[in-house]
């Protein structure tokens, strides 16, 4: 297992509308699905921060993150999941800090349930 729960990875996201465009994204299932099964989940980042959708964002700092920094204020799009193995992974790019990391879960499940 190369990926675990609050890896940072880059990876081609596959979005609602269809297209497919690359972006950073963090692994949010447990590693025990990821080891049984072959796949894992992920949350998608953006810059891009919509007011429609501020509900569904956590919106990350440098401090959060070990291992990379953004170029640009970025956002967890908390409502935004897909499913993915380790190939579709181009590259690890640092981790979320677990305090930091278990607010996204939080917020994704308010998010979404």
């Amino acid at each position: 297992m190369r990926y675990k729960q609050a890896d940072i990875v880059e990876v081609n996201f596959l979005f609602p509308d269809g297209t497919i465009k690359p972006h950073p994204a963090i692994v949010i299932s447990n590693n025990e699905l990821h080891e049984v099964e072959g796949f894992f989940y992920l949350v998608l980042i953006t810059s891009k921060d919509y007011d429609y959708s501020r509900q569904y964002s956590y919106q990350l700092r440098d401090e959060m993150v070990v291992g990379h920094s953004f170029e640009k204020q970025s956002y967890v799009k908390c409502h935004i999941i897909s499913g993915y193995t380790e190939r579709d992974v181009a590259r690890k790019l640092g981790a979320i800090k677990e305090k930091y990391f278990n607010e996204i879960v939080d917020k994704t499940i308010e998010s979404i349930f």
